[in-house]
């Protein structure tokens, strides 16, 4: 006759398997809870850039406009003609203004590029500088997944 389980035989052909399905069960639910469902809310703020211009004064009071090119756009576009250069220093613009300290600041909107570059024009549209940088963003709030604000940053252009 077969010797009859001893307790211990017993305790682990029940305990172990039921341990196993609750650690499983824990780790499945804490996977399908940690994934967010809800939809994300719509961006309602806008990443800056401060542009200041430094190096030779007279170029930087010389600079009648900005212009910002990311990979895809340039914003606003490059003046060509004096009137242009003349309209487009005065023009009201929310996404590139320029500050009443003479820096410049650019609106990016919620998705900041990676690269911004910036060109100086004088009173004529002439180049007066041209630089690109790249942008090292910081989050200050939102989340990975759904986005959020972006801690500001300033960029000095040098003047030649």
């Amino acid at each position: 006759m077969p010797a009859a389980p001893t307790t211990r035989r017993r305790v682990e052909l029940v305990l172990v398997p039921l341990v196993a399905a609750f650690c499983m069960a824990f780790i499945i639910g804490a996977i399908v809870l940690d994934r967010d469902g809800r939809p994300c809310p719509s961006p309602n703020w806008n990443n800056q850039v401060t542009l200041s211009l430094s190096g030779n004064l007279p170029s930087s009071t010389q600079a009648a406009a900005v212009t910002a090119c990311t990979s895809t756009d340039c914003v606003p576009a490059a003046p060509t003609t004096v009137a242009a250069a003349a309209l487009h220093s005065i023009a009201s613009n929310r996404i590139l203004a320029q500050q009443a300290d003479g820096s410049w600041l650019l609106n990016l909107g919620a998705k900041p590029p990676n690269s911004v570059s910036f060109s100086v024009f004088d009173q004529n549209g002439a180049v007066l500088a041209t630089q690109s940088t790249a942008l090292n963003w910081t989050r200050v709030s939102g989340n990975e997944r759904c986005g959020g604000r972006m801690a500001g940053l300033h960029v000095v252009v040098d003047m030649p």
